[in-house]
Formats: C-alpha cells, sequence, structure tokens
C-alpha cells in the first residue's frame, strides 16, 4: 500500500513540473515520443547506473575515512552524487542530439529535454527515498521537502546541461561545441554540488547551511523563470525574420503580423482562428522558422531543404483554411 500510495502520490508533482518545463517551448513543442524517452532514461538505466557507481565510489571513500564520519557522507553526498548523476542524466539529452538532430532545434529543445530526464530521475529517486522513512510523519515530511521545498531541482540541474547542448547546436567547429556542452554539464555540477554540500552540513552548521540551500534553489528558480520569460520573444523574433519572406504567398500580412506579435492568441482570434487552428498554425510557422535558421547556419545537413518544401506546403494549406 505504501509502494501505490507513493507512486502516485509522486506522479502529481511530477506532471506539474513536466508540463510547467514544456510551456517555455510555446510555438514548437517536441515530439512525445523523445520527450518518454528522455523520462524513461532519467527513471531507469540512468538512476541504476548511479546506484552502481555510487557504491563503487563509496568503498575507497568510506576504507579511508570510515563508514559513518562526516568527511566521508560530504565526499560522497556533495562530490560522488553530482558527478555521477549529472553525467548519467546527460546521457539521455546527448543520445537525442546525436541521433535526431534535426529534431533538436537549440537551447529551449535542450531545456526541456534535459529537464524531463532529470524530473524521470527525480520520480524514482524520490521513490526510493520515501519507501525508506520509518513512518507516515516522516514520509508526509520527506515528500514536502523533496517535492515541494526542492521539487524541480534534478530537473533544472540537468536543463543546464541540455541548454550546453542547445547552444552548441549551430556552432561548426568542435571546440566550441566541446567548450559550450561541458560548461552547461559543469553548471549542473556545480548547483547539484552546492545543494548536497549545503544540506550535508545542516548539523554541523546549526541549519545555517540550510539557507544556503533554499539561495542556491532560488537563484536556479530565478534562472528558469527568466528563461521561460526570454524563450518566447526569442520565438517570434525568429518567426518575424524567417517567415517574412512568406507573405504574402503563403501568409496573408494580417495572419503574419499576428503571428508574430506579443499577443498572438488576442490578434488571431479576432481574424477567426479557433485555439486549435492557432496551435496548429503556431507550430507549423515555427517549424518552418527554425528549418530556415538550420539551413542557413549548418547547410542542408541531408534533408532541411526538402523539409521546407514540405512545411511551406503545409503552412499554406494551414491558412488557406480560413481565407
Amino acid at each position: 500500500m505504501k509502494l501505490l500510495i507513493t507512486v502516485l502520490a509522486l506522479m502529481v508533482p511530477t506532471a506539474f513540473y513536466i508540463g510547467l518545463v514544456c510551456s517555455v517551448d510555446r510555438y514548437e513543442k517536441e515530439p512525445v515520443r523523445y520527450l518518454v524517452y528522455a523520462f524513461l532514461w532519467g527513471a531507469m538505466p540512468a538512476i541504476v547506473a548511479a546506484i552502481i557507481l555510487q557504491v563503487v565510489f563509496s568503498i575507497p571513500v568510506t576504507l579511508l575515512l570510515g563508514d559513518s564520519s562526516l568527511e566521508s557522507e560530504f565526499i560522497q553526498a556533495a562530490f560522488g552524487a553530482p558527478i555521477t548523476e549529472e553525467l548519467l542524466k546527460a546521457v539521455a539529452v546527448a543520445l537525442i542530439y546525436l541521433t535526431q538532430r534535426r529534431e533538436f532545434d537549440g537551447w529551449v529543445d535542450g531545456l526541456v529535454y534535459g529537464a524531463v530526464a532529470g524530473f524521470g530521475f527525480a520520480y524514482v529517486e524520490n521513490i526510493l527515498y520515501l519507501m525508506g522513512t520509518s513512518d507516515w510523519a516522516d514520509w508526509g515530511t520527506l515528500f514536502v521537502l523533496r517535492t515541494l521545498v526542492f521539487g524541480g531541482l534534478h530537473g533544472f540541474w540537468t536543463a543546464l546541461t541540455g541548454i550546453g547542448f542547445g547552444l552548441a547546436r549551430y556552432r561548426h567547429g568542435a571546440t566550441a561545441k566541446v567548450i559550450l556542452i561541458t560548461s552547461g554539464l559543469l553548471l549542473a555540477m556545480v548547483g547539484h554540488f552546492i545543494h548536497n554540500a549545503a544540506v550535508t552540513l545542516v548539523e554541523v552548521t546549526d541549519g545555517a547551511s540550510f539557507l544556503l540551500a533554499l539561495i542556491n534553489y532560488g537563484t536556479l528558480v530565478g534562472v528558469m523563470g527568466l528563461l521561460w520569460l526570454i524563450a518566447p520573444w526569442v520565438d517570434r523574433a525568429r518567426l518575424r525574420q524567417y517567415l517574412q519572406d512568406e507573405v504574402p504567398a503563403v501568409l496573408s500580412a494580417s495572419v503574419y503580423q499576428a503571428l508574430c506579435s506579443y499577443r498572438s492568441h488576442k490578434r488571431l482570434s479576432l481574424l477567426g482562428w479557433s485555439r486549435p487552428q492557432q496551435q496548429q498554425l503556431r507550430q507549423v510557422a515555427a517549424e518552418l522558422a527554425q528549418k530556415k535558421l538550420q539551413i542557413l547556419k549548418m547547410g542542408d545537413e541531408q534533408g532541411n531543404q526538402a523539409e521546407i518544401v514540405q512545411l511551406r506546403a503545409m503552412l499554406a494549406s494551414v491558412a488557406d483554411s480560413l481565407r
């Protein structure tokens, strides 16, 4: 019964955080199958491998410093966990980046894929921690701490790694790609290190380090909130730049202006577009703009030009439905 309650209870905050992160990508939604893959990678192979690696890492540490010493706990929590867990969660983003390159459109996509992989990891990790509680009072306290107070941490850390992959997407030089990807991964590890170190030292600092953990989390939430605000502005700028030459052959001037405006929903509604029609318009328009950006920066990549032709025809069909 406890396992069932735990599994079901954790679904609610997990779904909330995934929905929140996916809302960053307002125009071009990621394919559900890749989001499911990222989540499952974090929830199964990543966490299993992390447990194995951390056990291996703990052996020399405990031999040198003892099994229950503060030094041993600190090194394992502050160094072992961030390094192993962030590396393994990053594999999900790396595989999508390498195998589905044309679906990986930039830093927003990286943020989404990374965060979803992190939330998959957190979901199973939280189950393990909650199942280890001795009574329901401890269960409730830990549930609040891990899902509300520090609820989005694993997802937000891996989102930083994903942003690194996304920024590397349109870089030609291998050195620049490696620097950007490594920087994102290191930022994730540093954020993870600060949190784990602060929580581990709570007792010896009389709770003062808990404040550091809260500040660390607040900073991370602030960064994610800022990116949430920036992302639609970037999307609208891309639409304005790369769809301008589609007027009037594919899009009417009024639809183009409404689509690229801050109040696109209201302006498209005034033109007679329903919400489902608007969603379809935004999705196809954003994909076309993104492909035109890709071909400009990266060349055809064995198919970008063909996809542009196909997407242009789809956009014309969507636009013609209300003419």
